[in-house]
């Protein structure tokens, strides 16, 4: 499913998401950032959804059940936090707990 498909709350859970991942080792790297504010801009985030996630780039998300993700959208959803976690070069293994909880919901 095409993430360009989805609607707003979607988007942002997708976002939230993709942070979680960036914050799953409790280091955010400069190149994690980067990747997650290239997301939020092809999402289309508006302005006050991009300060929401700068502000999670700051501190981390709130939680949020991965069980709320449209099954149509998991597979996206894994894509986005396996790119955000690798975009620092390394995986540690907070990171890979965080990939197994995902794959289990995505199967």
């Amino acid at each position: 499913m095409d993430i360009d498909a989805m609607d707003p709350a979607d988007r942002m859970k997708l976002i939230q998401m993709a942070c979680v991942a960036a914050w799953s080792d409790m280091d955010i790297a400069p190149e994690e950032r980067d990747v997650v504010l290239e997301l939020a801009t092809r999402l289309a985030l508006s302005d006050d959804e991009i300060k929401t996630v700068e502000s999670w780039l700051k501190t981390p998300p709130p939680e949020f059940d991965p069980y709320t993700i449209p099954r149509a959208y998991r597979e996206a959803f894994l894509a986005a936090m396996i790119k955000v976690a690798k975009a620092d070069g390394r995986i540690d293994p907070e990171e890979t707990e965080t990939f197994r909880l995902i794959r289990e919901l995505v199967s």
